[in-house]
């Protein structure tokens, strides 16, 4: 790393990389996630230990993300992260404020350890690499702790720590590849409540596997794309017929085309298109066609053209003197568009190899890619020892498509053991994941009683109105935002999303419009003594109703409730600067408000502190 002027360690973020951190947010994480199963419990205190000691040696981990007038950047941090108990489901975006700054997070859960990892830090070999070096360690110190011998630190030489931007050593110019954009066929269903994610593993025999692949004449990895294609075929093309192409986004590990042993990001996506032509296909048609366009885009030429053309836009003076936030426009303009030519993505990092000497402590790997909003859908495949490992993450309430895939599979004489996260059902639910599934009776009395609760505060303002009328009814004009506002959280309970800012950037919005409504109609002072204390009310009962409905994830609510906490105190400001006349309602907001903060710091206990740290750094 670099030195700036005040002695911080920097480095520039690596040419794939760059795109990241500008398209990253609560739909689009660009988290996925490799996890280890071991054969024995996980001990938290081993694993954060393991994790201290492993972590200063990967210069490519220990960073955190700078933002700087024309790119964002990384710097060396200090730090160190803290593990953290399987609470949520995979692959959530990573805050680059949280977790001490870090761009990654480890969690455990029963035999399990996860490595989510921002993709603008490396790409699944990189975090592949790590989670080995990890489980190493910790198994070292837990063996360590039983024999009383004390293993050596070691790092295994197969590991490279290598952090160099390998696009730009391998850049030449070439023709330049571009992207396609013609949009795609689309995976649309019904989409699981809150922020529910169905998993689906299905473990498949490799010996099997590469039989069906001779069979045709193929490799795994085109064998199990076609075979995606035949799925999505039969379920979306067979229903509905549809004038747009099946398109998969194949990840390219670049190192086995280039010279390069990097931790950095250094992979290609290529395009595998399959567009009917209205006439019944068969799959053998469509793995011809899939090899065709393997055999013709996944060669060291066409990556090269896609390297040339990825680095030299970066390399233009004129996009490189360009201010952050237009390039933060532009390359989300760019890759929204981009992003269309793909169905779904199907990811497979290969076998995972590791020492001998650890075979015996560990089951199996995993990996997991997160969804987004417009591949809401996606596969990961990655194989250990005897087993082929295929994941499906999916935010639908059905599982027709993977149970379409992996029937084929087992049409084909290779056998497939599933196991599942709980959701949508209990179906091949093995106890591995943590039970975060809402129950829905529960919710529907909750969401009961929040109605019963709006309604009683609607009365109360009706009553103040009536009560202390001065010729203004404004009670119906707050009544009726409450409705609205109630309206919008019960269809968002429905819907993939982050309700924590909804409520609160809405509370904001109805309070600017209290106050502009009473000022376009004389300016009466209703709004500032009752519109806004009620606004308060309102949000403080609709996170309280999210932190019941979901209290395996109540943290993901905290910061919203201190942020409501923060707003309770603009009353009394106001009264103290004359503006608020009528003080009843405001002493009531601050008081509801700060009990209710209280009640959580109470119960929340360790989490809270937990939380704390990971949200303050301190």
């Amino acid at each position: 790393m670099k030195r700036s002027p005040q002695g911080e360690r920097w480095r520039r973020l690596d040419n794939t990389a760059k795109i990241f951190p500008v398209i990253a947010s609560k739909n689009l994480s660009s988290v996925f996630r490799i996890s280890a199963t071991l054969k024995e419990e996980v001990d938290a205190g081993t694993l954060q230990s393991a994790l201290e000691e492993v972590l200063p040696q990967f210069e490519g981990f220990s960073v955190r993300l700078g933002r700087g007038f024309f790119w964002y950047y990384f710097e060396n941090n200090k730090r160190m992260p803290v593990i953290e108990r399987e609470t949520t489901y995979p692959c959530k975006y990573i805050e680059p404020r949280s977790s001490h700054q870090y761009l990654f997070r480890v969690s455990y859960y029963g035999r399990r350890i996860n490595l989510e990892v921002f993709h603008a830090i490396t790409d699944g070999l990189g975090a592949v690499n790590f989670l080995k070096a990890l489980v190493y360690r910790y198994v070292d110190l837990k063996n360590g702790s039983r024999t009383g011998f004390q293993f050596e630190k070691k790092i295994s030489p197969e590991i490279s720590m290598n952090v160099e931007d390998s696009y730009v050593r391998n850049y030449k110019k070439t023709l330049k590849r571009k992207y396609s954009s013609r949009a795609a066929l689309p995976i649309k269903g019904d989409v699981l409540p809150l922020d529910e994610e169905n998993i689906l593993h299905g473990y498949v025999g490799l010996k099997e596997l590469k039989e069906a692949g001779r069979r045709y004449g193929v490799s795994i990895t085109r064998f199990l794309t076609a075979a995606l294609i035949w799925a999505i075929y039969q379920e979306y093309y067979l229903e509905k017929p549809c004038h747009k192409p099946i398109g998969i986004s194949i990840p390219i590990n670049l190192r086995t085309f280039f010279d390069s042993r990097t931790m950095a990001n250094f992979f290609a996506v290529t395009l595998i298109e399959f567009l009917s032509d209205g006439k019944e296909h068969t799959f053998t048609e469509i793995l011809k066609t899939v090899s065709s366009q393997m055999d013709h885009k996944i060669t060291k030429e066409k990556m090269e053209e896609v390297i040339s053309y990825n680095v030299s836009s970066e390399k233009k003076w004129y996009l490189r003197a360009t201010p952050l936030f237009v390039k933060w426009g532009a390359l989300n303009l760019i890759f929204r568009r981009n992003d269309r030519a793909y169905t779904m993505t199907l990811s497979n990092i290969g076998p995972i190899d590791i020492l001998e000497e650890y075979r015996k402590d560990i089951e199996r790997f995993h990996m997991l890619i997160g969804v987004s909003k417009r591949q809401p859908m996606k596969c990961a495949v990655c194989s250990y020892g005897d087993e082929v490992i295929v994941t499906f993450t999916s935010v639908f309430q059905d599982t027709r498509l993977q149970d379409r895939f992996f029937s084929f599979l087992k049409e084909e004489n290779i056998p497939v053991a599933l196991e599942s996260n709980g959701v949508p059902d209990k179906r091949d639910d093995k106890g591995m994941y943590p039970q975060i599934r809402y129950d829905k009776e529960k919710m529907k009395k909750l969401a009961n009683l929040f109605y019963g609760l709006m309604v009683f505060v609607a009365a109360v303002l009706g009553i103040i109105n009536y009560a202390t009328y001065s010729g203004s009814m404004w009670s119906v004009i707050a009544i009726a935002l409450m409705a609205y506002a109630a309206m919008t959280v019960r269809y968002s309970l429905m819907r993939h999303a982050n309700l924590g800012s909804k409520i609160l950037l809405q509370s904001a919005a109805a309070q600017v419009l209290w106050v502009a409504i009473d000022w376009s109609s004389g300016y009466n002072g209703w709004s500032l003594n009752y519109g806004v204390p009620s606004t308060i009310l309102f949000a403080d009962l609709a996170v309280v109703f999210l932190i019941l409905v979901n209290r395996m994830n109540w943290q993901s609510y905290f910061m919203y409730q201190i942020a409501i906490t923060v707003f309770s105190f603009i009353p009394p400001i106001l009264w103290a600067a004359g503006l608020i006349t009528r003080l009843p309602l405001t002493i009531v907001t601050v008081a509801v408000t700060v009990v209710i903060l209280i009640v959580t710091i109470v119960l929340g206990d360790r989490s809270f502190k937990n939380e704390l740290k990971r949200r303050f750094h301190v």
